[in-house]
């Protein structure tokens, strides 16, 4: 899509159940497995609007605003949709999470391979805790995972040392090729076993766990993959402007709960640099000269943030079926999914970015691609 920068980027997400640590393992993500961020860059004028209400009417879409669900089920708006957002020259960026696959991570992250330094940064890290995470999510029993979950709730020392010794219990009665995964994820977990015995208590628990974030109400929140997401698209917008990113405007839907810690989150990542932590990653830009502004606007009075939730509940609801819904996908459907794919360009930090299993990704057709 477009070469040149813009100006105004209009975000919205679907599929957001909050923190994932809260989630019961009876419904465990039985509908919204998935969760999407969509972003896209535009001046919207008095020509795009125009478009904006031809399409609606066309497709019979008489709702003032339209929702993403009603627009899924009319895929041809849909790609007429896209149509208007590539004549516009429109980049388009989109993270799509599997929410299962984000707490495996977060795992691997702070029980496995915690940060200790730069190494830990380097794509050889990268590398070998993405096979670590993939190796987890498809054959580690889902009991892990609640426990992980139950751990973040209680902050329990002693919770968290059994769990270090449920997985090295499960790797070690792991079959499944390629077994030296398993063998890797024992070696580490005791390491890191070794090193929680020796912190304090309080320390230990703190670097076991993900860092929480506060409500407005202030309840601690600790696996939120719309605020990793949000950053990470933040950072693919600075790779797109070549840091140029002072004049640009992020136009976020409005977030009642969570704008205050999209705030800070878009703080932190905007002083990485600052503290030494340089992640390198081929689709996205952590180091930031430049700070964007980050507005919140209400879904109704903005026909962008419409456009950007179509996007995301497109995506999000079209990857829940393809890999989980067992019948056929409509074609024009897969027109859009495949249409979004090639539409990016990595090195620009445009298109589609997967937070899945290798095999998940593969299923929808697409050879996974490392980001570092």
């Amino acid at each position: 899509m477009a070469d040149q920068t813009a100006e105004q980027y209009y975000i919205d997400e679907s599929g957001n159940t909050g923190d994932l640590s809260t989630v019961k393992i009876d419904s465990y993500f039985t509908e919204q497995r998935m969760f999407a961020l969509a972003a896209f860059g535009c001046t919207l004028d008095q020509e795009f609007g125009d478009r904006w209400e031809a399409n609606k009417t066309k497709h019979r879409i008489q709702a003032p605003e339209i929702k993403s669900k009603q627009a899924y089920d009319k895929p041809r708006f849909v790609l007429d949709l896209l149509d208007l957002l590539e004549a516009h020259d429109c980049p388009i960026f989109i993270e799509i999470v599997d929410k299962h696959f984000f707490v495996v991570v977060n795992i691997i992250e702070r029980m496995i391979v915690p940060y200790v330094g730069e190494c830990d940064t380097q794509p050889n890290a990268f590398w070998m805790k993405g096979v670590m995470a993939n190796y987890m999510a498809l054959y580690a029993p889902p009991e892990l995972v609640h426990a992980f979950a139950e751990c973040c709730q209680s902050r329990d020392h002693t919770a968290i040392r059994d769990l270090y010794k449920r997985i090295i219990f499960w790797a070690q009665g792991s079959r499944v090729p390629p077994t030296e995964v398993a063998e890797g994820i024992i070696r580490f977990a005791r390491d890191s076993l070794k090193d929680f015995r020796k912190l304090p208590k309080v320390k230990a628990v703190e670097r076991a766990l993900p860092i929480p974030d506060k409500n407005p109400a202030g309840k601690l929140l600790w696996v939120l993959p719309n605020l990793t997401s949000f950053t990470n698209v933040y950072a693919r917008i600075n790779r797109f402007a070549r840091k140029q990113v002072s004049e640009v405007t992020l136009f976020h839907d409005e977030q009642l709960q969570f704008g205050d810690i999209l705030l800070h989150n878009k703080k932190l990542a905007e002083d990485l640099a600052q503290f030494g932590v340089r992640l390198s990653l081929k689709t996205a830009d952590f180091e930031f000269s430049q700070a964007a502004k980050l507005q919140f606007l209400r879904s109704h009075d903005s026909i962008g943030i419409q456009v950007a939730d179509v996007l995301a509940g497109f995506i999000a609801r079209y990857v829940q079926d393809a890999v989980w819904g067992g019948t056929p996908m409509h074609p024009d459907k897969t027109a859009i999914f495949s249409r979004l794919v090639a539409a990016g360009d990595g090195s620009k930090g445009t298109g589609v970015n997967f937070v899945a299993p290798d095999n998940m990704i593969r299923f929808l057709g697409i050879e996974p691609r490392s980001n570092f």
